[in-house]
């Protein structure tokens, strides 16, 4: 069934390049499908087998155990890392990049996508974690996304009455695409927005570091940043894990860091904020390996 597959199939690769953190043990397979039929055959190898299925997109929002995964890695790319356009609507591959989306869209004169500029992640990714901010969130443009069950039929699942209804997706199922609805705006428009943007959110990620996507979703009223600087954790560092000097929302890999270093790190946290703040973190991160499967971003 592998010798099947159009694209990439490795065996024991090494997940750390292929995260932002550069921390990972191994995947048994990893496969980077190249179309519908790859994603097929992967899902039916990963039944066969009885082995866990991970989708891995840009590797932003999650750490991968030191162990790494017993199971399939799926990456999405080829005819699902494209995107076309018919008026106003995008039909777009999950694995496609979102910050390369939002540069093909503003240069057909669309956009509406501000509060998505400078997010580090795959369509699918975004999807799956809702990204965005206040100013809207990538739920909001979703017409339908397209999915493959697994038995490896397509099915397209519009949302439901709520816009940011973010369980749409069937349990079991890789979510390979999606239909986004954008709006008419002028080529440089939509790039002054999107450099406006990036200037406005750069001083909140670290740069020229390898760095987790935000570590923990805002509470209510207060930013999980603004906790994390009251209890003086900013830079504070477990092996070669730290809390980043620029934004405490962040952990970075300093050198040689392991996923154990960061998890401590995150414990530490969670523990501090909640004794000195009374509120509990909830992590923004997943951990992929043993205890974990599904869509990352």
């Amino acid at each position: 069934m592998l010798a099947d597959i159009r694209g990439e199939v490795r065996f024991k690769e090494s997940l750390a390049p292929h995260t932002s953190l550069r921390i990972g043990g191994p995947a048994w397979f990893y496969i980077r499908a190249q179309g519908m039929d790859d994603v097929r055959l992967a899902l039916g190898y990963a039944a066969q087998e009885r082995l866990p299925l991970f989708v891995l997109g840009g590797g932003n929002n999650i750490l991968v155990a030191d162990k790494g995964v017993e199971g399939v890695v799926l990456c999405l790319d080829g005819e699902l890392n494209r995107v076309e356009f018919h008026g106003t609507e995008a039909v777009v591959g999950a694995g496609m990049e979102l910050c390369a989306f939002i540069r093909e869209a503003a240069a057909r004169d669309l956009g509406g996508l501000d509060s998505l500029v400078g997010i580090p992640a795959t369509i699918g990714g975004a999807l799956a974690m809702n990204a965005g901010s206040a100013g809207g969130a990538m739920a909001d443009f979703v017409i339908a996304v397209c999915v493959m069950l697994p038995d490896g039929t397509l099915r397209e699942v519009r949302p439901g009455a709520c816009p940011r209804d973010t369980g749409m997706i069937p349990a079991g199922s890789i979510l390979v695409g999606c239909r986004l609805q954008l709006v008419r705006q002028p080529m440089h428009e939509a790039c002054r927005a999107i450099r406006e943007r990036i200037r406005a959110t750069k001083h909140l990620q670290p740069n020229g570091l390898a760095t987790t996507g935000r570590v923990w979703h805002d509470p209510p009223l207060v930013t999980a940043r603004t906790l994390i600087e009251r209890t003086a954790l900013k830079g504070k560092r477990i092996g070669g894990a730290e809390i980043s000097a620029k934004n405490a929302n962040y952990i970075v890999n300093r050198c040689g860091a392991s996923a154990a270093d960061v998890l401590a790190l995150m414990q530490v946290t969670r523990e501090r904020v909640y004794v000195q703040c009374g509120v509990v973190l909830e992590p923004a991160i997943r951990l992929v390996g043993a205890n974990g499967n599904g869509h990352g971003a």
